[in-house]
């Protein structure tokens, strides 16, 4: 049996222990069942979808971030596939300062996509563009995925605006180790380029939800403290319209160079958005969270840690469906995997299939 076969063997027992388009709640699951999940979870591989199901309103952008690079010939490659124009390539800076050690001899790049939408053929680029940079160059530790969000996604209520705080602000944790994508822990200076954000945050939602009076710019002026931080509100100018550079953007993924993960990540953070402006927003779960952790877990130094429980309700709240449910929780939990070490690579959890 070639790999391919056992692969989709496996996605297969999967889906038949689980319904992918039911919507079962994973955080009640009773002990002996929730130990089945995980069993079939644990042999599971992530491919690239076609589509995540999502509306043309919504819009996103990437900025891959790689290291050790040989520009022209990425250059090169990416106009033989006619994407050189969509998908620039341009210095990244950052690989320049001389906080890094032996900067002077690392060469890095960023190759920023257009505005995206969730077709077929943005996600078949995405997937060339990756392949071309995989092979000249590489991750390393100062690579980070950005990824950006049409600002319009979240939209215009001031309530959505502060259920995403809340959200935010009490499963941070969670979200950090997810977007650790292939690696177990954060890179080098995420302290400095994406630091988290729970506890300022947090404090800003209580004094921003007990105003009688909010208005939308009260929220950015208080939150958009620096574009240097886990989620940056800088680039908002617009709720409502698709602009250019109108974006909410998420700087705490790691780099990588699986367009697997790209899109796994874009389908996170799209459906966070979605989900703080759902009429069923369930205050009630996230208050009790808080309520038993307060801080305890909100420290850079444990978002590698696994949290299960917290996990399962989160996914449970956010997504609608198990199919996302399953690849949220199979980029989560990396095989139970847990190391602090710097770039220590979890083990496989995708496969680009042929098709």
């Amino acid at each position: 049996m070639t790999r391919s076969m056992q692969t989709k063997k496996k996605n297969t027992e999967l889906f038949q222990y689980v319904k992918p388009n039911n919507n079962d709640m994973f955080s009640l699951m009773s002990g002996a069942d929730l130990q089945d999940l995980l069993y079939y979870l644990d042999n599971y591989y992530l491919e690239l979808r076609n589509s995540l199901g999502f509306s043309n309103n919504i819009t996103f952008g990437l900025e891959i971030e790689c290291e050790d690079t040989y520009r022209s010939v990425i250059e090169e490659k990416l106009k033989k596939a006619s994407l050189i124009s969509t998908w620039p390539v341009k210095d990244e800076y950052s690989f320049d300062d001389n906080i890094f050690l032996n900067a002077s001899l690392r060469q890095g790049l960023e190759i920023s996509s257009p505005i995206l939408t969730d077709t077929i053929t943005n996600w078949n680029d995405l997937k060339t563009v990756c392949k071309i940079a995989s092979e000249c160059a590489v991750i390393g530790p100062y690579s980070g995925g950005p990824i950006h969000v049409g600002t319009q996604v979240l939209g215009s209520n001031t309530t959505s605006w502060l259920n995403f705080m809340k959200i935010w602000s009490v499963y941070e944790n969670v979200i950090y180790r997810f977007a650790f994508g292939e690696f177990l822990s954060a890179r080098s200076y995420m302290h400095t380029y994406a630091p988290p954000i729970s506890k300022g945050l947090w404090q800003d939602y209580q004094e921003l939800k007990e105003l009688t009076t909010l208005e939308l710019p009260d929220i950015i002026k208080k939150i958009a403290h620096d574009r240097y931080q886990a989620v940056n509100f800088k680039n908002v100018i617009d709720f409502n319209s698709i602009k250019d550079k109108n974006t909410i953007e998420f700087r705490c993924p790691n780099g990588t160079l699986n367009p697997i993960i790209w899109q796994n990540n874009v389908n996170l953070f799209v459906h966070l958005l979605l989900y703080a402006k759902d009429e069923n927003f369930n205050d009630d779960i996230i208050d009790k969270r808080k309520q038993e952790n307060g801080d305890k877990y909100l420290n850079l130094e444990l978002y590698g840690e696994i949290y299960l429980q917290q996990a399962l309700e989160f996914c449970d709240m956010v997504f609608t469906n198990n199919f996302d449910k399953v690849y949220f929780l199979r980029q989560y939990l990396k095989s139970f995997q847990a190391d602090t070490n710097l770039m220590t690579r979890s083990k496989e959890f995708t496969r680009l299939l042929k098709k």
